[in-house]
């Protein structure tokens, strides 16, 4: 045999032969959702921009605005800021109030989850004089205590279950009121 037959040959196995590796034939279903991303709270506007509020009822100061604005690149999330006044671990009590963000379709939510603080009001829940502990809690998915519960979906393939996590994120400023004015 000639080398052209060779060649011929041998170009007749590889087209009649094809592809030696078997190929799998399952097709997508369609695109993965994309996994939950983590909110964040937007430091540079939080209010009051100092962490740490001295003389709270002295020389007048006797109302603070607490806020925050949250972002989330997942623009469909809902968006819920809970406040903790003094919250304590070993004895945990729920939210002293709650606030969902409206959603506008940004990443940047339209509204501030804002607590007002007035020391003049009844039962003022700062009115103790020393150190007090102010929380936003901002959460992406529903929070059991404080903590996210993650989103599970099964996948319509077979069954296979998709857990997507939920995140918080927090921001927490030390207030201490002293006797002052505001009493």
């Amino acid at each position: 045999m000639s080398v052209v037959q060779w060649l011929g040959l041998a170009w007749a196995a590889g087209v009649v032969g094809g592809c030696l590796v078997p190929q799998d034939d399952t097709l997508l279903e369609g695109i993965p959702d994309r996994k939950n991303r983590p909110p964040r709270i937007v430091e540079t506007q939080v209010q009051p921009p100092e962490s740490i509020v001295r003389d709270f009822g002295a020389e007048g100061l006797c109302e603070l605005d607490f806020s925050v604005i949250v972002e989330d690149p997942d623009v469909d999330d809902l968006l819920t800021v809970r406040w903790y006044l003094d919250y304590d671990a070993q004895n945990p009590t729920g939210a002293y109030r709650e606030f969902q963000l409206t959603n506008n379709g940004l990443p940047q939510r339209g509204d501030r989850a804002t607590l007002r603080i007035n020391l003049r009001a009844a039962n003022s829940p700062l009115s103790a004089l020393g150190t007090h502990v102010v929380e936003a809690v901002a959460a992406d998915t529903r929070l059991v205590g404080r903590e996210p519960v993650p989103i599970s979906r099964t996948v319509l393939d077979g069954g296979a279950v998709i857990i997507n996590p939920g995140y918080v994120v927090t921001h927490t400023w030390f207030v201490t009121t002293v006797s002052g004015d505001c009493q």
